[in-house]
């Protein structure tokens, strides 16, 4: 499984979380395009189709957006989280916006592999306390 490294934008407070994702498409495919032509070395640089948000999930500290992205050249499938809320790093913290992407590996729906990554997350802040 590929992962491109997590984007960030941190906030001193947020007074309400967001009913909207916090990226745009646009940020998006420049995120992609940029961990890729700096991380994927082995590959031609390419662009990426951004699809979605094709499922999401709340809580009362955050909020979750899933977009499907594809790579022109090998059709690669990404998913792609956005966030905002609770810090994913520390959970004392509030970030405006987060995202961070992965390949589809596992052939997951999107409701199926974000859930996965709520899962992953709430085990992360369990061990943080």
């Amino acid at each position: 499984m590929a992962m491109f490294p997590i984007d960030w934008e941190k906030t001193p407070s947020i007074d309400r979380l967001s009913d909207v994702a916090p990226y745009s498409h646009i940020e998006i495919e420049d995120y992609l395009f940029r961990c890729h032509y700096h991380l994927m070395l082995g590959e031609e640089p390419t662009a990426f189709d951004i699809g979605g948000p094709h499922a999401r999930r709340q809580d009362a500290q955050r909020r979750y957006w899933l977009f499907e992205a594809r790579d022109r050249t090998t059709q690669r499938q990404w998913f792609v989280v956005v966030g905002t809320g609770r810090s994913p790093f520390d959970p004392s913290e509030s970030m405006k916006r987060w995202m961070y992407a992965r390949t589809n590996d596992d052939g997951l729906s999107p409701d199926q592999f974000l859930d996965e990554e709520y899962r992953e997350q709430l085990a992360a802040d369990a061990l943080s306390r």
